[in-house]
């Protein structure tokens, strides 16, 4: 069997008391095309900084055709053949894209200062060399056309193609490549996975990450896949996505939430909030195609999906902190376009964001003040200092409310929020929201970070709010436990919603474990590529 081009060997990387990476080893051979995939924090875009040289690791070591290249900085590494992209494509906006290509080319001829002075940057240039060199890359990936043209003008789909080509330009054997498909639309996709196809049957050794299953179980001939900083599974597309430790890393593990028979309810009545064809685009980027949902009072509705499908992205549109485009969005029959932030506070709107969003220099009681002071400031009051004894006392009654909710808030009242632990900084982060007297609580993945003790307790408390008559709507993901507590759930897949329904019932939906991996079936009119299994 002959050598690997990539070796990377028992790597691990730790940021602080977090380990991003540990003992993560695997092989790429020549001219292979493998996907590298994992759930939110599995270690994917640490792991791709320790191959291009952004990150050294603590322990562990990689090769790249024979040679250690642990230590090695990136342009080494890219001179040595190994070459990445990056999530967000941002190219020289007002060069053409022949002269975007041309810059990845000068890896490739070892320009440097002394050389451009000495004139040979200018001769490359004069006869043509770097430019004919950049138009056949161009062409590789479909955008010579367009060669003359500046970048600025480029969609999204086509920015990313343009990473693709300067790369290529630097004479790479192996492409990396880090979500390439990531906000773009079908018909960009398929004709993205036409390109890296193309490439592979060229002849190059190609790593990529993504998100979106169909795309990589359409192109990629091995599957290798990362959780909790680990290797847990390494094979061909099918066998990879019926691995059950792969559908307990995307799905969740039953039994985190909370154990009791579900409750008897009534229908939904009223929607208390209603989202009609609501699109987001992020720099021609769409995160959220044509979405329409509701939220019934009362009720638990959890919002799930791999990443990248948009379901922070509506929680933010619908907090008014996110532009957004919709026929028509409605909270308690009154129409939100035009309404701010602030004021979808005042009227009841709040969101405990992804990643908590603490003051971590105040206190706690001091955090949770500031939730209750936000609510004032959206409702016309400026000032800190109680207007009234009625106010005083509605504080206290909130803060009295959240403590009996998080008894641990109390006794550390005074207790810095930077000082907390993760569990405790989430209660906070709820608690905060909290005492601005929502109606509706929107809590964007309540579990990042914390042990599964630690999210059943935070659940718990979720469901309590929502028996006391509060309606939330929820982003986790954890999936098993987020449907289990959930009266109904949407499906996310690529800025739309591809099912929805009772949260138990949709446990047990095809659909929801083809939205985070994919479908066994081939798309039409695709013939999918040989797979290759490889032992670990």
């Amino acid at each position: 069997m002959s050598e690997p081009l990539l070796s990377v060997h028992n790597v691990s990387m730790s940021f602080g008391a977090f380990k991003a990476l540990s003992n993560v080893g695997f092989d790429v051979g020549h001219n292979e095309l493998v996907a590298l995939i994992g759930p939110n924090g599995a270690g994917k875009t640490t792991l791709l900084n320790v191959l291009s040289g952004e990150l050294i690791p603590q322990a562990g070591k990689v090769s790249f055709a024979g040679r250690d290249i642990t230590s090695d900085p990136p342009h080494r590494v890219v001179a040595q053949g190994l070459a990445r992209t990056f999530q967000a494509a941002e190219p020289f906006q007002r060069l053409t894209l022949r002269e975007n290509v041309m810059v990845g080319g000068v890896a490739r001829q070892k320009l440097g200062l002394l050389s451009s002075m000495l004139g040979r940057g200018r001769k490359l240039i004069d006869d043509g060399t770097l430019g004919s060199e950049a138009d056949s890359h161009l062409a590789a990936v479909g955008l010579l056309d367009l060669a003359d043209h500046p970048a600025s003008i480029l969609t999204a789909g086509q920015r990313r193609l343009l990473s693709i080509a300067r790369i290529l330009a630097s004479g790479a054997q192996m492409l990396v490549l880090d979500e390439p498909g990531a906000g773009l639309n079908d018909v960009e996709k398929r004709a993205l996975g036409d390109i890296i196809l193309s490439l592979s049957k060229a002849g190059k050794t190609i790593l990529f990450i993504d998100h979106d299953m169909p795309l990589v179980s359409r192109i990629a001939r091995r599957i290798i896949v990362l959780d909790q900083g680990r290797v847990i599974a390494n094979g061909e597309p099918a066998q990879v996505r019926s691995d059950p430790r792969v559908l307990q890393a995307y799905l969740g593990q039953r039994g985190v939430a909370p154990v009791k028979a579900p409750r008897v309810r009534a229908p939904a009545g009223e929607p208390l909030l209603e989202v009609s064809q609501m699109s987001v685009n992020y720099g021609g980027l769409a995160a959220l195609d044509r979405i329409s949902l509701g939220v019934g009072r009362g009720e638990i509705v959890a919002l799930v999906g791999a990443n990248g499908s948009g379901k922070s992205s509506l929680l933010r549109a619908i907090a008014g902190i996110e532009v957004s485009t919709a026929e028509h969005v409605t909270f308690d029959g009154v129409e939100l376009d035009g309404v701010s932030a602030d004021r979808r506070v005042a009227q009841g709107i709040s969101l405990v964001p992804e990643g908590r969003a603490l003051f971590s220099s105040l206190t706690v009681l001091q955090n949770l003040s500031a939730g209750r002071y936000a609510r004032r400031r959206a409702g016309g009051f400026h000032h800190v200092i109680w207007r009234s004894a009625s106010e005083r006392r509605q504080f206290e009654q909130r803060l009295e409310a959240v403590y009996k909710l998080f008894p641990i808030l109390n006794e550390r009242a005074m207790q810095l929020a930077g000082t907390l632990s993760g569990g405790q900084q989430q209660m906070l982060a709820i608690g905060r929201a909290l005492m601005g007297d929502p109606r509706l609580l929107m809590l964007d993945e309540p579990s990042l970070g914390l042990a599964p003790q630690v999210l059943a307790e935070i659940l718990r408390c979720v469901e309590k709010l929502r028996d006391e008559g509060l309606t939330i709507l929820l982003v986790e993901q954890n999936v098993t436990a987020a449907l289990a507590i959930a009266d109904r759930g949407y499906v996310l897949a690529n800025g739309r919603v591809v099912a929805q329904g009772p949260g138990r019932v949709l446990l047990d939906d095809q659909r929801l474990t083809e939205a985070y991996l994919g479908s066994n079936e081939p798309l039409p009119g695709d013939s999918a590529p040989s797979p290759r299994i490889v032992a670990m």
